[in-house]
This record gives C-alpha cells, structure tokens and sequence, in this order.
C-alpha cells in the first residue's frame, strides 16, 4: 500500500507526464495546421497553374493577330489613295483595339505567373516545415514513451528510499531542465533558420522581376540555409535519444559519436573499454546506457569548449555490481575550490545535470582538476539497484 509520501510522489510524476503529453499535443496541432496550409497552398498553386496556361495561350493569340493587324495598317498607310476613309479608321480601330486588349492580357499574365512564382516558392517552404513537424512529432512521440516510461520504472524503485517529495522534486527538476535545453536548441537552430529562410524567400520574390541573377544566388542560398535547418534538427532529435543504442549498444554508439567528435575538433579521443564481470558484455540496463553516453557526450563538449585539450582518455569498465567511467584530458584545468560555485552558476545540461543524472540512479559523482594538468572525471553507477526484481 501506497504510504503518503508515495502519493504525493505519484501526483508529482502524473503531473509531469502531463506536462509532457500536452507538448506532444501541441507540436501534433502545429503538424496538422502545417499541413492543412499545404494543401490549401498547393490547391491554390494547380489553379493558378491551369488559369496561367490558359492566360498564356490567349495572349499569343492576341499577339499573333496584333502583329497581323499591325503589319495591314502599314499597308493601308503607304497605299491610303487605295482604301476609303472607311476603311481606314476600320483597320486603325481594330489594331487599336487588340493594342490595348493585348496590353491588358499581359498584365494579367505578368501578375498571375508572379503570384504562381510566388505561391510555388511558399508552397515548397511550408512543405519543408510540415515535413519537419511530422518528423520531429514523430520522434517527439517515441521521446514522450521513453520519458513517461522511465517516470513510471522509477516510481515503482523507490520504495524503499527516504524524503521521496525531494527525489520527486529532483526528477521534475531534471525534466524541465531537459526542455529548457530542447526549447532553447530548437530555438536558436531550427526556429532561427526558419525565420531566415521566411525573410530570403520573401527577398527572393521581389528580386524575381529585377535582378533574375542575384534572386538565383539568394535561391541557392536559401538551399544551403535549407540544408543547415534540416541537420539542426536532426542533430536535435539525435540529442533527444540516440537511437543507435537500442539497436547497437552503448559502445558502438560512443564509438561513432567519438569519429564525429575527433572529425570537429584538433583533439585525439582514446577509447579503453575493460570488462570484471563473469559475462564480458555490457551488462547494464537501458537508462544506465543513456546516461553514460549523455555524461560522456557533455564532457566531450565542455572539453571541446573549454579545456583546450589535445588528448583525452574515455575508459568504461563493467564490473559485476557497477560501472566505472573515468573520462581525462590534458587540458587547462580550474580551480577545484571553485567546483561548488561553478555546478552552481553551470546551467543547461552542464556540471550539474551530470551530477545530477548520477546521483538521481544512486552513483557517485567525482571530478578532479588542477590548473594546467587537466581534468579527470569519474562516475561509478551501481547495476544491481536498478535491475529489475524477478
């Protein structure tokens, strides 16, 4: 039976799942309003289209009989002592007449294929966004069951520990700080590129009937800003689960991500892996897995933006109760006084969220560093606490 600390630990967990749903919910209403906005587009676009090459057809007519009754009007006034006045003013009406027919026709051509130009250019965008919505609601929806799942495994572990109002309040804390992170990533990634593209299509569009060459080198650069929007976000989804390590484990996931690492930055990445254990294998579960990649992915980054390192040593070892990861480099370093006010002041998926992520699975968090002789961090998490009871 469920104590009070418990139930109060329940409404924060339901509460959070929630929250988390209702975002699903609202990155599926931007999917499906994207792309209902494409189909309206794209009906739009197909009867300009027709209505265009309809258009098109009439004004060759009417410039082939134009050219006809102009080329008789020279005739008629190089021979006028042969045709009545009559007949004159007829044959100057009619070429008159069709001039301005003509000119009207064209008009309408030049504003129907602008407004197709236009619409087709808009059309494509949207498709872009809708395609992304779709993905990202997609992956948004796996992210949604691997978060709620791992709440509700949790919740079922902790029977046993003490003061569960603040573990609870630890997991909402993590939970909102992974979003911040999400919201802040797709809002300086994708949500900035998408405005920028929004503004060179707009640039695009006047350019068309002025400059067609330079509109051609802001249409390629809108391309490559294209291509930079559809790898941000699929960097974000990356970030959200590296899917790789359901299908192919821990190692051989850092080992691919330590290829990209080494390919970005002037520093060398040794990989060490050492097995203690009866089975010789990876003998952890999956949240144990993802947070050893999320520490050795923030460590790699924080070394690649602070440590001004050329080496660095990544060694994991499966032991029968417990995993050891000691992750060195040779960088600068810091002052270790300073450790508390800097996991204080670090925010984002920093120091904190490392230490956090290790403590919230009941490991121990260790770093160590000296100014000039680098910096070692090492965590060891504990397997059989979280394994499964049979």
């Amino acid at each position: 039976m469920y104590n009070k600390e418990n139930k109060r630990l329940d409404l924060i967990i339901g509460t959070t799942i929630g929250s988390i749903e209702t975002s699903n919910n609202e990155i599926k209403e931007i999917s499906h309003f994207a792309k209902k906005e494409y189909q309206e587009l794209e009906d739009e676009f197909l009867r300009l289209r027709i209505e265009a090459s309809d258009l098109i057809d009439r004004v060759e007519k009417l410039d082939k009989d134009y050219r006809i009754s102009k080329s008789r009007l020279i005739v008629v006034n190089k021979n006028y002592d042969q045709y009545t006045e009559s007949d004159m003013k007829e044959i100057y009406e009619k070429t008159d007449a069709l001039r301005v027919q003509l000119a009207v026709e064209k008009e309408r051509e030049m504003n129907i294929i602008k407004r197709r130009n236009e619409l087709e250019i808009h059309l494509k965008s949207v498709r872009k966004i809708a395609e992304k919505a779709d993905k990202l609601s997609n992956d948004f929806e796996i992210a949604y069951g691997v978060l709620t799942g791992n709440l509700k495994q949790i919740t079922k572990k902790i029977g046993d520990i003490q003061n569960k109002e603040i573990w609870g309040l630890r997991v909402i804390q993590a939970q909102e700080e992974e979003r911040h992170r999400i919201a802040r990533d797709m809002h300086d990634g994708p949500a900035q590129s998408l405005s920028n593209l929004i503004l060179k299509s707009e640039l695009c569009l006047k350019l068309l009937d002025k400059d067609i060459d330079r509109a051609k080198l802001e249409l390629q650069t809108l391309k490559i800003l294209i291509r930079g929007t559809i790898d941000d976000t699929r960097r974000l989804i990356y970030n959200l689960r590296p899917m790789s390590i359901d299908d192919l484990g821990l190692i051989p996931t850092l080992e691919r991500y330590i290829d990209r690492v080494e390919d970005k930055n002037d520093f060398s990445i040794e990989l060490k892996i050492k097995y203690n254990n009866k089975q010789k294998k990876e003998n952890v579960s999956e949240i144990i897995s993802l947070t050893v990649f999320r520490i050795a992915q923030e460590a790699l980054n924080n070394i690649q933006k602070y440590a001004k390192a050329d080496q660095v040593i990544l060694e994991i070892t499966f032991n029968k109760t417990n995993i050891d990861v000691t992750i060195q480099d040779n960088g600068i370093g810091f002052d270790t006084n300073n450790i508390q006010s800097s996991l204080k002041e670090d925010k984002g998926f920093g120091l904190p969220m490392m230490k956090e992520r290790v403590n919230l699975l009941l490991g121990k968090f260790v770093i160590m560093s000296e100014i000039d002789k680098g910096t070692v961090i090492h965590i060891s998490l504990p397997i059989e606490q979280i394994e499964e009871n049979n």
